[in-house]
């Protein structure tokens, strides 16, 4: 821990801690909402919201956290929780509508290490920073595309079940309130993104190696690429979700100052 060996000039305290930075553990129930391939979207919401995007009570986070400094925690944490993404909705309000619509579903693990920095000395607002790795169990996925066949381009689906891993990056804000000395409640909004989009390294199961084709479909070279709805051609979205979670966080602290100062401020509190 680092404390500051002379009195703060303000309060004639001896360490300008934030008392958000302990030892503790958490737990954090979220509601999710991707973006990427099967969106379409390289950034959530820039087509407008997609409801078959969000998972209510999408993950559950669970974990410790533990103080390296006055203002941070270093956290780690695991998370389990179900992911979808459909783009058919969308596709079908466009002029004229889409059919090569694209849908999956997933269960997640995700095990992840990060920073929580609060800036302010007392307060609970926080930033927080982290990677993460998240194996992706993809069940139900449905890619519809045209195929040049001799009468002209069909369209066929490809459909199945397959596995991901990804490595990721998280960003997050956030906000605690201290119920009390031991019990926090938290507010926390966070993106995260893959770093690659490759075979095998995907949240949705796009793109597919040739060899996941279960109808035996020869997908070609032209297989992940498209014409957006703004006439530019991609090529693929690095997968990610939106989580807003609420958590709830049980801390503590071994260090004598930390009873001294909690009870200096609960004193000039009841006079």
């Amino acid at each position: 821990m680092v404390w500051s060996k002379t009195p703060n000039k303000r309060t004639g305290l001896y360490t300008t801690r934030n008392p958000y930075t302990s030892n503790g553990f958490f737990i954090t129930a979220n509601a999710m909402y991707y973006f990427g391939d099967v969106d379409n979207e390289g950034v959530a919401f820039n087509g407008g919201f997609n409801k078959e995007n969000l998972s209510y009570g999408g993950s559950l986070i669970i974990g410790y956290i533990m103080p390296i400094g006055n203002h941070t925690n270093l956290r780690y944490s695991f998370l389990g929780g179900t992911l979808s993404g459909n783009n058919k909705a969308k596709f079908d309000l466009l002029t004229p509508p889409r059919k090569d619509y694209r849908k999956f579903q997933s269960f997640i693990l995700q095990p992840s290490v990060g920073v929580e920095y609060y800036p302010f000395s007392r307060a609970g607002f926080f930033l927080y920073g982290g990677v993460a790795f998240t194996a992706s169990i993809i069940s139900n996925f449905e890619f519809w595309y045209n195929k040049s066949t001799p009468s002209g381009k069909e369209l066929i689906p490809l459909r199945g079940n397959t596995f991901g891993f990804l490595p990721m990056l998280q960003l997050a804000i956030g906000y605690n309130w201290q119920l009390n000395r031991s019990w926090s409640l938290g507010i926390e909004m966070m993106i995260q993104e893959g770093v690659v989009d490759t075979h095998y390294m995907n949240l949705d199961a796009y793109p597919l190696a040739p060899s996941q084709n279960s109808e035996g479909i020869s997908m070609g070279g032209s297989f992940g690429s498209y014409v957006d709805r703004y006439g530019k051609e991609q090529i693929r979205w690095n997968d990610g979700w939106y989580h807003l979670g609420i958590t709830i966080i049980y801390s503590w602290s071994d260090c004598e100052k930390c009873n001294v100062i909690d009870n200096y401020y609960r004193t000039k509190g009841r006079r």
